[in-house]
């Protein structure tokens, strides 16, 4: 094997072996296989991962990014795709894609055969996810995580704090 395919290129043969497997901790019953392709060539910014999900699984909890973009490809099988409780059916070659602050989604296959995927977004420094069906919130710097109870949150700041810092910058502008 040459130095250019050990670190730049993961043949399909180790893309497909799945041998990487996630859960969640507050829902371990779930668990979905697949590659982390992102991690297999050294990406730092960018998440992709090859998925197999099985019939009746979900490939996470309906959740949403604060800081994070993500996608998704479907390269075989159906999967249906719910996008702030609507539900679309998705099939080989859709897309789906996801703007920071990210809508409340989530994909799961609620058909008898298995869907392959690839999924992936952009990896921040900080993250904050929010699970609202689980009460759970996600706050992540680097690979250190913290997952809190949504309802322990506290509001810390004026909800109009925006609105605050332009009138305050406008203030000091007048000034000078």
């Amino acid at each position: 094997m040459s130095k250019e395919e050990q670190t730049n290129i993961v043949r399909a043969e180790k893309a497909f072996e799945f041998r990487h497997a996630v859960t969640y901790p507050w829902n371990p019953g779930t668990i979905i296989a697949g590659a982390n392709l992102d991690k297999m060539v050294g990406l730092k910014n960018t998440r992709i991962r090859v998925v197999r999900l099985a019939a009746g699984n979900v490939a996470s909890l309906y959740h949403s990014h604060t800081c994070e973009e993500e996608w998704i490809y479907i390269l075989q099988g159906q999967a249906v795709l719910e996008i702030e409780e609507t539900e679309h059916l998705l099939g080989p070659g859709d897309f789906a894609g996801f703007p920071a602050p990210t809508s409340p989604h989530q994909l799961r296959n609620p058909f008898q055969k298995s869907v392959i995927c690839l999924m992936g977004g952009s990896r921040t420094t900080v993250d904050m996810a929010d699970f609202p069906r689980d009460g759970k919130r996600m706050f992540r710097q680097g690979d250190a995580l913290e997952i809190y109870d949504s309802a322990d949150a506290e509001e810390v700041v004026p909800a109009d704090m925006d609105q605050e810092l332009i009138k305050n910058m406008r203030r000091s502008l007048h000034r000078e």
